[in-house]
């Protein structure tokens, strides 16, 4: 088979592949079989379900009441569904108690089957001395310490996802947040969790917010191409080219000198 035929069969997998993991984006995303959840429990207990509530705006301090609030949990007719905008926030509450042997570094998250449906705005922690802006750092755990963990994420694409949070614990790794069973079943427990279903245009995570000592406070762009960025990128599509047709040029005019000698 010609190496053309096979890169075509190759492509049509990839385009195959990537129609049949879409469909798979909306649905629930109940357990979580890579965690072990032995040392999961060795290691977090959730102490309060995960409470997402919409807020239309947010400022940073945490500032305002939102209009809804759900408590992330499975129910008889499955997991609650948040209907927001893009550019729209979830604050995100819950309460887990570290019970390592060990003190250690932890971290919090959010997850979504592709992982690119929010933007993370804020992060705070609360060891029982007032809640704590992280920003993008990690925090102490303490041994027998009960954290009360807050997320704030902004919708960037209309998408309908299943949304988790959980917390990262220092050699052991991520574990979503899910609440203990004294029998773990096959698979897993049932994660806590929301559905999100998000309408609009793609926005720019940090459009519109507000940092402080910024020059670039409501104008920092992530998404929006770079004039620097693109002019980098077509320098080195004109270079490749370049090279490819001096590398052209000069495997012909080997070939023509030796075929004269």
């Amino acid at each position: 088979m010609k190496p053309p035929s096979i890169a075509l069969i190759i492509g049509i997998g990839l385009i195959l592949l990537g129609l049949l993991a879409f469909p798979g984006g909306v649905r629930a995303h109940e357990q979580e079989t890579s965690v072990d959840w032995d040392v999961a429990y060795a290691n977090v207990q959730v102490v309060a379900a995960p409470v997402y509530t919409y807020y239309a705006t947010q400022t940073l301090p945490l500032t305002g009441g939102g209009t809804r609030t759900v408590i992330g949990q499975i129910g008889p007719t499955g997991y609650p569904t948040i209907a927001m905008n893009t550019g729209e926030y979830l604050v995100i509450t819950w309460s887990f108690r570290y019970v390592g042997g060990a003190a250690v570094r932890g971290d919090l998250f959010w997850i979504t089957r592709l992982g690119l449906d929010f933007a993370t705005i804020g992060r705070y922690i609360d060891s029982g001395s007032g809640r704590q802006w992280i920003g993008s750092s990690s925090f102490e755990l303490v041994p027998n310490t009960v954290y009360s963990a807050t997320l704030v994420v902004r919708s960037i694409q209309p998408n309908f996802r299943h949304l988790h949070v959980g917390v990262s614990v220092q050699n052991v790794g991520n574990i979503p947040a899910a609440p203990t069973v004294s029998s773990i079943p096959p698979g897993g427990p049932t994660l806590y969790g929301v559905f999100t279903d998000a309408n609009g245009p793609v926005v720019e995570p940090l459009a519109g917010v507000t940092i402080g000592n910024s020059p670039f406070s409501g104008t920092f762009l992530l998404l929006t191409p770079w004039p620097w960025a693109v002019a980098g990128f077509v320098g080195q599509v004109v270079l490749g080219f370049a090279f490819i047709g001096f590398m052209w040029w000069y495997a012909r005019w080997e070939t023509r000198r030796g075929a004269k000698t």
